[in-house]
């Protein structure tokens, strides 16, 4: 695993910026030290995994678009603890976040490969749904804009750290230095935090500063990219009946989906054969 270390990333930053200075280059011939530095705790060869609601997955892939959604909409009351909280100042003055945490978005991923819990969780009363795998790599290139003046600032992906609630608590008790937030990252990292009930999850996020320039509407964060792209495998829930998954299969390929579509086999009835 690789650890963020702000004191390496400032330096390569620096380094980064020396060379384009020297050799005329602009920020696209540098752009995987750039995914590697925006990076938390993640090896960016690591096979990812999320499970969608299908009419959204399709839609966005129709549309060529990825959904991210604002923090807000997270269902743990602890998540996104640090921009809901509000600051005070040494003379009591109250310091209200919502500029820097309505600015935020994020998609979650997991590391698990396949998850009873996990799938319990986002089927939810919907019919069916769907996994679909992609790479750390992929997906994180696919959504940084290096043609942003401030992409280092701007986009983020981590894997996710499970804590105590005491350990967030704890957070609270020391005085916040702001000046240490500059790089983006430090606010990044406040959004790597969950509790640990939730561990089982192996969560990976993708993090966005949303600009001008972005598409945003109702808590969610359109982005441009094309699906068939990035997405490798889509693997069906494993309580779907054969005559939806064959529907959907045939509906996926009319609209272009060219990886492979799977059905999942976590409740498949084994059979044995036992020598004797």
């Amino acid at each position: 695993m690789k650890p963020y270390l702000a004191k390496e990333r400032n330096k390569k930053i620096i380094e980064i910026d020396f060379l384009k200075n020297q050799n005329g280059n602009t920020d696209v011939q540098y752009k995987d030290e750039y995914l590697n530095i925006n990076s938390v705790n993640l090896d960016l060869s690591e096979d990812v995994y999320r499970i969608f609601n299908y009419e959204y997955f399709l839609n966005d892939f129709k549309d060529k678009k990825l959904t991210l959604v604002h923090p807000l909409e997270w269902q743990d009351p602890f998540e996104n603890f640090f921009l809901n909280a509000v600051g005070k100042r040494e003379d009591g003055m109250l310091v209200d976040f919502g500029p820097v945490r309505n600015s935020f978005y994020s998609q979650c991923w997991s590391l698990k490969k396949e998850c009873d819990g996990l799938w319990r969780n986002y089927k939810g009363q919907n019919e069916f749904a769907i996994q679909v795998k992609t790479n750390t790599k992929k997906l994180f290139n696919s959504i940084y804009d290096i043609n942003n003046t401030f992409h280092y600032l701007s986009n983020f992906i981590g894997k996710v750290d499970y804590v105590s609630d005491e350990e967030i608590m704890s957070f609270f008790n020391e005085r916040v230095d702001f000046s240490n937030f500059q790089s983006g990252m430090e606010f990044a990292l406040t959004l790597l935090i969950k509790r640990l009930p939730f561990s089982y999850e192996e969560e990976v996020r993708i993090i966005v500063k949303a600009g001008e320039s972005y598409d945003t509407t109702n808590s969610l964060l359109k982005i441009e990219l094309d699906l068939n792209q990035i997405i490798e495998e889509i693997i069906f829930d494993p309580w779907i009946s054969d005559e939806m998954f064959n529907d959907k299969t045939e509906e996926l390929r009319n609209n272009g989906y060219l990886g492979e579509i799977k059905k999942s086999k976590l409740y498949e009835e084994p059979h044995f054969i036992i020598n004797m």
